[in-house]
């Protein structure tokens, strides 16, 4: 019977459904909202279409409490960690950028998690942070990464606050600033957060929503860690990971 993980974020609730050999089936995101077992109920409903599947369902995540249905609740870290040793099979970093915080997990060779640290003092170097500036000057996901494509070069972004950076942002265009060089700047200023949680000494993986809707930051993260991967769909490793801890 196929088992169910469910990693319910503050933002998005992420769901994969696996096999018996550990492969993922299907995967599946909805917005969390303010209920998160509506949020996880979704999922199901989703997986129930073509599926059969077991219960309880794997959890992890804010909302991993909150089910009114049969769980068993994993701690996000050593679910992504788990996820992400059995991809890569390495000593490795993981810097993982969710909606409201970002974390860093240093996994041993046997794939132990070794330390963590979360940032959680504001939206700086999150996900939130983008979503909110690229909300404010509505564009898309897509156009966001394609306009930092587009630049020539990198415009220093001066406020970590998400509202003080917006008002800047919009300040420079008015002045002429391209919004391709400002965008760029965004996904810098992003990643100097990410990279202020701890020295990085291994390979870098990097995790979340960001990598897998804004490309170019992952591309970014690579000029300065050369060793730097992002798998697919990452933002689904946590809730697979929920799933390789009870196998």
């Amino acid at each position: 019977m196929h088992k169910i993980g469910i990693d319910l974020g503050s933002s998005y609730t992420k769901g994969v459904i696996v096999n018996k050999k550990n492969e993922i089936l299907d995967f599946y995101a909805v917005r969390t909202g303010f209920d998160f077992n509506k949020a996880a109920t979704k999922i199901l409903d989703k997986f129930s279409e073509n599926y059969k599947f077991s219960s309880p369902v794997f959890t992890c995540g804010y909302g991993r409490e909150q089910l009114n249905i049969p769980f068993i609740a994993n701690s996000e870290i050593i679910a992504l960690a788990k996820a992400v040793y059995h991809i890569y099979k390495c000593k490795c970093s993981v810097i993982d950028i969710g909606g409201q915080d970002t974390k860093y997990i240093k996994i041993t060779d046997n794939g132990q998690v070794d330390k963590f640290k979360m940032n959680r003092k504001c939206a700086a170097g999150t996900g939130s942070f983008i979503e909110e500036i690229a909300f404010r000057l509505d564009i898309t996901a897509k156009e966001f990464n394609q306009f930092a494509e587009e630049a020539t070069e990198v415009f220093q972004i001066n406020s970590f606050c998400t509202v003080f950076a917006v008002s800047e942002i919009i300040g420079r265009i008015k002045q002429g600033t391209s919004i391709q060089n400002l965008i760029l700047g965004i996904y810098n200023s992003v990643i100097d957060r990410c990279i202020e949680l701890s020295i990085i000494e291994d390979k870098l993986i990097i995790t979340g929503g960001i990598p897998d809707s804004h490309p170019k930051i992952v591309k970014l993260f690579r000029d300065k860690f050369p060793s730097a991967e992002s798998p697919e769909k990452s933002q689904f490793l946590a809730a697979f990971g929920c799933v390789l801890l009870n196998s």
